[in-house]
């Protein structure tokens, strides 16, 4: 399994569907599953209504914090 750096997580102001499942080691059905739940942060892109995540919510998220 991959390790992937924790500051490789911070180059990116905003993640895509792929990084928050290297972060969270969840798969992409998981995530999808949890934004359909409204249980995960997300925001939808305007143009194209793609999925983006803020990764300090995320990272709050997983931590159990409140965002």
């Amino acid at each position: 399994m991959n390790q992937v750096p924790e500051s490789k997580f911070f180059d990116n102001l905003i993640w895509g569907i792929d990084d928050v499942c290297a972060f969270t080691k969840y798969a992409k059905g998981t995530i999808y599953n949890l934004v359909n739940k409204g249980e995960i942060p997300y925001r939808r892109r305007k143009k194209k209504g793609r999925l983006v995540f803020v990764p300090s919510e995320v990272i709050a998220w997983f931590k159990g914090e409140r965002t």
